[in-house]
């Protein structure tokens, strides 16, 4: 069975699964179920996330995203179709804060049997959507029954639950997509005290099928209508504001849509970076994934030492090696600090294939620079992969045994810097339960310090 086939069949699964349960059963139980559902039908599937750093602490924010059409061929029973995108979003919701969130879906048309059978044991907002109103309401009926919206939105996001919404009210080809905002949910977080902070999801590619795509999903800084100076509804300059983020995601669509997965464009930024540095002399390099590329008070953190942050995310430890030598031209640093191996669990190393790579990598970094030290972060416990702590920690140990018989090479301990006995310190990581928060980079910084203060 290729992906096309199965994603087909789950999608079918899925439509009978919900619309077959006990009627006993509560929408609570049914949007978990949903968002249990396609949490696992995208594990199988070629799924890019980005900017999972950005999920607020607070459940109760507004995510927008730009709807994508489906595919004809994802058929979940006759003449209706499960959305791709707005489900994989309730279940990146429920994977982060336990909940997937309440969408907002149009009513179904009276002859539309199963989108009404389906959508009926979700309890979501509903509202009328252009091209399918019933011919028996008036503009009065529908205007009436769309302006509930706003009180039962306010109630969700009271309630600290988040509001999945999509300020087109039709969906897109991906090559045309977002289409034009409608003003509904941006007066809506307008008209909120404090106001609600807005998360823009943009979608790429959930209109085709997975044999021919990587569905990509990239989470974008949150924002309030405040930061772009809108205290109220009645702002006449919100249509102007609304344009201008429309404006932003159609660049956001285009940008993920082409965006190379060998990193080329944030390799050519960390190469003006080197570039353009006046200052190469008791260089100190961070060199890895996002662990060092989200260190963005690096420079702060260490006034006393001259650094030079060349961290990109989603690195493996291929990629690092290959972009080496292009990142590291024209000077000698007088020590490279890393942070890799973690997002090669990803490709379903085990901890000697990732050891072994990472020997490797050493090792060529010290044919290169004889000189130079090397500092190693160990890869930090996290939520994310708490089913491969086992793995993290003999990769851990496979790098102290290294660094104990290589005199050039220094283990920093952080992942033990970062555990209460067995439990994983919450107090550490950002919401995505992956990467470091302040608090988090605080003990980074410390360990660092210590560890390039102690010659061996």
């Amino acid at each position: 069975m290729n992906q096309n086939q199965y994603l087909l069949h789950k999608i079918k699964q899925a439509f009978q699964e919900i619309t077959q349960s006990p009627s006993a059963a509560s929408y609570e139980d049914i949007r978990t179920l949903s968002g249990q559902q396609f949490q696992e039908i995208f594990k199988k599937l070629n799924v890019q996330i980005k900017g999972s750093e950005y999920l607020p602490y607070e459940p109760g924010s507004i995510f927008i995203y730009n709807h994508l059409d489906n595919h004809p061929y994802l058929m979940a029973a006759d003449d209706f179709q499960i959305t791709l995108d707005s489900h994989f979003i309730s279940s990146l919701l429920y994977k982060y804060y336990g909940v997937p969130g309440v969408r907002v879906a149009r009513h179904s048309l009276p002859n539309e049997h199963h989108h009404k059978a389906y959508y009926d044991r979700f309890k979501y907002i509903r509202v009328y959507s252009k091209g399918f109103i019933p011919a028996h309401l008036s503009k009065q009926d529908v205007k009436a029954e769309n302006q509930m919206f706003y009180a039962k939105a306010q109630e969700v996001l009271h309630q600290q639950t988040g509001l999945v919404f999509s300020p087109e009210g039709l969906s897109y080809k991906t090559a045309d997509s977002p289409g034009p905002f409608r003003e509904g949910i941006f007066k809506l977080a307008s008209s909120m005290h404090p106001q609600t902070k807005i998360v823009p999801l943009v979608m790429v590619d959930f209109d085709k099928l997975p044999n021919d795509a990587t569905y990509k999903c990239q989470i974008m800084p949150p924002f309030t209508m405040r930061d772009y100076g809108i205290e109220s509804a009645d702002d006449p300059r919100l249509s102007g504001v609304v344009n201008k983020i429309n404006k932003k995601y159609k660049g956001w669509v285009q940008k993920l849509g082409v965006e190379e997965e060998h990193f080329e464009r944030e390799i050519a930024v960390l190469k003006r970076k080197v570039t353009q540095l006046k200052n190469k002399e008791e260089l100190t390099v961070f060199y890895g994934s996002s662990t060092i590329r989200l260190w963005k008070n690096l420079a702060q953190d260490l006034p006393m030492l001259n650094t030079l942050n060349l961290g990109f995310g989603g690195a493996f430890i291929h990629s690092l090696t290959h972009y080496f030598d292009t990142l590291f031209d024209g000077y000698t640093p007088k020590a490279i600090v890393l942070y890799l191996g973690g997002n090669d669990l990803t490709l379903g190393f085990d901890a000697a294939r990732i050891v072994a790579d990472i020997t490797a990598f050493v090792q060529m970094i010290h044919t290169k620079f004889p000189k130079t030290i090397i500092y190693n972060i160990s890869i930090k416990p996290s939520f994310e992969r708490r089913n491969e702590a086992v793995e993290i920690q003999k990769i851990n140990a496979g790098l102290s045994a290294l660094a104990t018989a290589l005199p050039y090479l220094h283990q920093l301990p952080l992942y033990e810097q970062l555990m209460d006995g067995e439990n994983i310190k919450k107090d550490v990581l950002l919401q995505d339960g992956l990467h470091l928060n302040q608090q988090g980079y605080d003990i980074l910084k410390k360990l660092v310090l210590k560890g390039l203060d102690q010659p061996k």
